[in-house]
């Protein structure tokens, strides 16, 4: 009997201190990380943007896609750059989206997805793209700053 308490004692406490480990916040999550959180809308995008735009613009969406882009002219755009959405407006990213590159005057390598996607996945993939600027330049900011330090 006295064995067996121990191992139910042992076993409430290790699923109590399992319970509140859980609960902590995780500092890493909010030390200079200002990138929204991925929620469904961007996992569903990146989910759609592997797919189909990740063999141009590569998974990252730095331009280097694995297979396409290789002898593309003009070259893929990079998603990851500071300025991307600086130049860009939602209803502009919109736009290239559902009716391709060519749409804004720029290439015609890039296929209009609007009729390939519904509205609600065309805005996935455009929350995506910026959720990747977003990440690719506080990553680049806080390394920036943590040269700094040196």
């Amino acid at each position: 009997m006295n064995r067996r308490m121990r191992i139910l004692s042992f076993i409430i406490i290790l699923l109590l201190s399992l319970n509140f480990a859980g609960c902590q916040e995780r500092s890493e999550s909010h030390e200079n990380n200002h990138v929204r959180k991925e929620n469904f809308s961007v996992r569903e995008g990146k989910r759609l943007f592997i797919h189909y735009c990740s063999p141009c613009h590569g998974e990252s969406g730095d331009g280097f896609g694995q297979y396409l882009a290789y002898g593309l002219e003009p070259k893929p755009p990079d998603f990851t750059s500071p300025d991307f959405l600086i130049k860009r407006s939602d209803t502009l990213l919109l736009l290239t989206i559902s009716e391709g590159s060519i749409s804004i005057g720029k290439s015609n390598l890039c296929p209009p997805w609007g009729k390939t996607f519904r509205k609600e996945e065309i805005n996935f993939v455009a929350d995506h793209v910026k959720y990747l600027n977003e990440k690719a330049n506080v990553n680049s900011n806080n390394i920036e700053l943590a040269g700094e330090k040196n």
